[in-house]
């Protein structure tokens, strides 16, 4: 085992639970620059890298020894278990992602786990992943989107940018009378009188946050967000009797960019490359 950590307490506890367990710590590191080093030259068979380094990001550093020796599986210890996490420690090539929140026994099982070869990921990333969807969608300004059909969302996304309905159906290849008549279903739906509260409302909504899981839950289609929420769930999943084939891990994190790109991110090229990835 390797522990990176920029926190001294965080190094000895991992160091302590894990020789407790019988495992055997080759080194530790306090930052990307030493790590960066030291990982490739010593080889662990796992790598447990703290994703808030005082040098760069864990994710980041996954992707280096990924990039150095692909035999090395990284796992990244995280204190939140939000979303954009997620989804960079997925594309960074990490085996997985272990929680700070959860006690000594689960972490002990995921270590094992990800030492077995099979993804290691907190469970409390499920439950922060599916809760939305659980949730009541028609609660608060953003669950009026999800009154819209796809179409209808479609539709609105384009008075947005400002087009007349004769534009809309061209790029829809609609009629200008059904463009018509999806509009007034959004306004009535958005209790709007005007195309340009619609207009003003739906840009708002809708603009880039700069962050991976904000913009895909602001893209408001309600099947690129399902496709995103299955792909995570899919790259999380514990599901199976053996460890899945690098080109499986591969084509899940693939699934996983192409889904996010779909909802207007951009993830980085090369992020999925390793084989490694969910």
């Amino acid at each position: 085992m390797y522990i990176v950590s920029g926190e001294e307490l965080v190094r000895q506890g991992l160091r302590g639970l894990l020789e407790a367990d019988g495992f055997s710590v080759s080194g530790e590191s306090a930052s990307v620059r030493q790590a960066t080093r030291r990982i490739p030259a010593l080889r662990p068979d796992l790598a447990i890298i703290d994703d808030d380094l005082p040098d760069g990001s864990g994710d980041g550093l996954c992707r280096t020894i990924a990039a150095a020796d692909a035999t090395i599986r990284c796992v990244l210890m995280t204190g939140e278990t939000d979303e954009a996490v997620l989804i960079g420690a997925i594309l960074a090539g990490a085996w997985g992602c272990l929680s700070q929140q959860d006690d000594n026994q689960e972490l002990l099982r995921l270590i094992r786990r990800a030492m077995r070869g099979y993804t290691a990921y907190s469970r409390r990333f499920q439950t922060g992943i599916l809760a939305p969807i659980q949730a009541d969608g028609k609660n608060g300004p953003n669950g009026r989107f999800g009154m819209l059909s796809k179409q209808e969302m479609k539709v609105a996304v384009r008075v947005a940018r400002g087009l007349t309905n004769s534009q809309i159906g061209q790029e829809m290849f609609l009629a200008e009378k059904t463009v018509k008549n999806m509009v007034s279903s959004v306004l009535m739906k958005f209790e709007m009188a005007h195309r340009t509260e619609v207009a003003i409302f739906v840009a708002g909504e809708l603009e880039d946050t700069g962050d991976l899981a904000q913009e895909y839950r602001r893209s408001r289609d309600p099947e690129l967000i399902a496709e995103v929420t299955a792909a995570l769930v899919i790259c999380t999943s514990e599901a199976g009797s053996a460890p899945p084939a690098d080109s499986m891990l591969l084509l899940d994190a693939m699934r996983l960019s192409d889904a996010l790109a779909a909802a207007g991110t951009r993830p980085h090229a090369g992020e999925y490359q390793s084989g490694k990835s969910s």
